[in-house]
């Protein structure tokens, strides 16, 4: 059993942690208006708790320990912080978006932490293939989502849809709350159904939590590690895409774009299954030598016929300015054989 430290830094939170109900496994810390205390346990897991955006705006991250979480509510006035303690801090940022009743969804998140850490009963059992710890990663935004229903199979599913939809592709960590009477097999099944949403091979850990009250509604927590929202607009294009250039496309504009560093671009390759090395390829096609690209298009679009648009592209990829993959989709955009290409090149290449 992991010991879990709050670190309560505004009023909002403490308002939300009270509201929270914490077992007396786990110790509240008020820091609001004083110095972060430097004395953290060596076996407990530290959540810091803010409540206000202007909490995170003046939150300096070196007074945050390595491996300690920061809870806070997600909007667009927050973005800017939420940058600044990624890139200067290695906390896990664990973010909730606002409701009706902030307090309300903060204090939930609140007891969800200590639940995912903390089994309540002799009955509770956590499994999977990494531990919460190592699913939360640092420099990602871990965001909270919730769902719940009468049924075990309706709630699942649900949660498995939502997972889905967010492209999660790093890890997530459920929390599921559950009557005694469970069977096992059902159990069993909900979750492969929730491991089979992420990514193949990215960590998954379940705390399972079960209630004696047997009219209890079934509900479902995950922390869940996903990509910025701007990864998520261009998943949804790069997964729109029928071909493998058509994906690499989206995301070398984006970075051409300055919308993407090369960190990023890296990992949206490896997301989605796609070589970097194409991509840099792609880029110094396009983008460095963009004059000479455009001129080869325009005298592909003005040939006369199949045979000068072979020579051309022929040319093109003996003097190694297009490769293997940009013949092919030459060769299907404009009618023409990339055997007949390859053959012209490999003379050129090697003159009789």
């Amino acid at each position: 059993m992991n010991k879990v430290r709050y670190v309560i830094l505004d009023n909002a939170a403490a308002q939300a942690a009270e509201m929270a109900n914490l077992s007396t496994s786990s110790d509240i810390v008020h820091a609001r208006g004083n110095p972060i205390p430097r004395d953290f346990a060596p076996d407990a897991q530290t959540l810091f708790v803010a409540g206000e955006a202007s909490t995170l705006d003046r939150l300096d991250p070196s007074s945050m320990p390595t491996g300690a979480s920061l809870l806070f509510y997600e909007t667009d006035t927050t973005r800017k912080s939420v940058d600044r303690i990624m890139q200067s801090s290695g906390v896990n940022l664990i973010s909730v978006q606002i409701e009706s009743l902030p307090a309300l969804a903060l204090s939930r998140a609140i007891k969800e932490f200590e639940s995912l850490l903390i089994e309540g009963s002799a009955e509770d059992f956590s499994l999977g293939e990494a531990s919460a710890k190592e699913v939360l990663k640092p420099e990602s935004v871990n965001r909270l989502f919730f769902c719940e229903g009468r049924h075990l199979r309706e709630a699942v599913l649900r949660m498995a849809h939502t997972i889905r939809g967010r492209h999660v592709n790093e890890g997530v960590a459920y929390v599921l709350h559950l009557p005694l009477e469970i069977p096992l097999f059902a159990l069993d099944e909900a979750l492969d159904v929730l491991e089979m949403a992420t990514m193949p091979q990215s960590p998954v850990h379940f705390a399972i939590r079960f209630n004696e009250k047997k009219d209890m509604r079934i509900y479902i927590s995950a922390f869940a590690i996903t990509p910025p929202e701007m990864a998520d607009e261009m998943q949804m294009r790069i997964d729109a895409q029928p071909t493998y250039l058509g994906k690499l496309a989206i995301i070398v504009e984006h970075f051409a774009g300055g919308k993407i560093d090369e960190k990023q671009m890296e990992k949206l390759c490896h997301d989605n299954g796609l070589d970097r090395s194409d991509a840099d390829r792609l880029y110094d096609i396009f983008y460095t030598r963009s004059d000479e690209t455009a001129d080869l298009m325009r005298r592909l679009r003005e040939a006369q016929n199949g045979e000068e648009k072979i020579e051309m592209v022929a040319k093109a990829l003996a003097d190694n300015f297009i490769d293997a993959r940009i013949l092919e989709e030459l060769s299907i955009y404009h009618s023409l054989s990339p055997e007949a290409v390859i053959i012209r090149a490999q003379t050129k290449r090697h003159p009789l």
